[in-house]
């Protein structure tokens, strides 16, 4: 007698996330905070950061399984984390950039939570599908502290924010920040952060390209 045997077959798909123009794109602000200047400036998503800090989030159309990304941008200016400090520690925690994956999950709100919650919380949750949750967003950043890359830690503000220091870029220029997973991540959307507000901070970067490679 025959047993056949069932074979999976997984396909990889490249999702290219528009940085040309700001439709889809939703600038985040954080109460007291200055907000960053935002553009599009010769098809590259332009953020200029003048001691301020406001991520962009992007909703994906569905959930997308995430393989792998890469971010090309280019850093100009100056990123100020003082010497004797470590980059991510209270009144230095500025980076250049920081990519986030909004990982679905079975943390919802309720109706109490919603009427107290930041309203950067509120805005995360608002990325799942109706009778969805979030598991919390997963964060790939460059540093500007060569001993730093490798380290991850949850954010001492929330479990909600994971935080991988994952490319050292020591001066400015053009750069890409990319990371690979054993496991594909259940993505919801991005969360984008360039901020300079806790080190006083300005520079500008030009994200001239998100590809993202999704498991069908």
């Amino acid at each position: 007698m025959f047993l056949g045997c069932l074979i999976l077959v997984t396909t990889l798909e490249i999702v290219n996330v528009p940085v040309d123009a700001l439709e889809g794109w939703t600038e985040s602000e954080y109460r007291r905070v200055p907000p960053n200047e935002v553009s599009v400036q010769d098809g590259a998503l332009h953020i200029a950061i003048g001691r301020s800090s406001s991520p962009l989030v992007y909703k994906l159309e569905t959930p997308k399984r995430v393989k792998a990304f890469t971010v090309t941008a280019t850093w100009n200016g100056e990123l100020d984390i003082p010497a004797d400090a470590v980059q991510g520690s209270e009144n230095s925690d500025d980076f250049v950039l920081k990519v986030g994956l909004v990982e679905a999950g079975d943390r919802t709100l309720n109706w109490f939570q919603r009427r107290v919650a930041a309203d950067w919380i509120l805005e995360l949750h608002e990325l799942a599908p109706e009778g969805n949750g979030v598991r919390r967003i997963n964060f790939y950043s460059t540093t500007q502290q060569a001993d730093q890359v490798g380290t991850s830690r949850h954010h001492p503000l929330s479990d909600l924010l994971y935080e991988e220091r994952v490319l050292y870029l020591p001066e400015p220029g053009r750069f890409q920040l990319s990371r690979r997973f054993e496991e594909p991540i259940e993505t919801l959307g991005l969360w984008i952060s360039s901020d300079g507000d806790d080190t006083g901070s300005e520079f500008t970067l030009a994200i001239e390209q998100i590809e993202l490679e999704v498991v069908q």
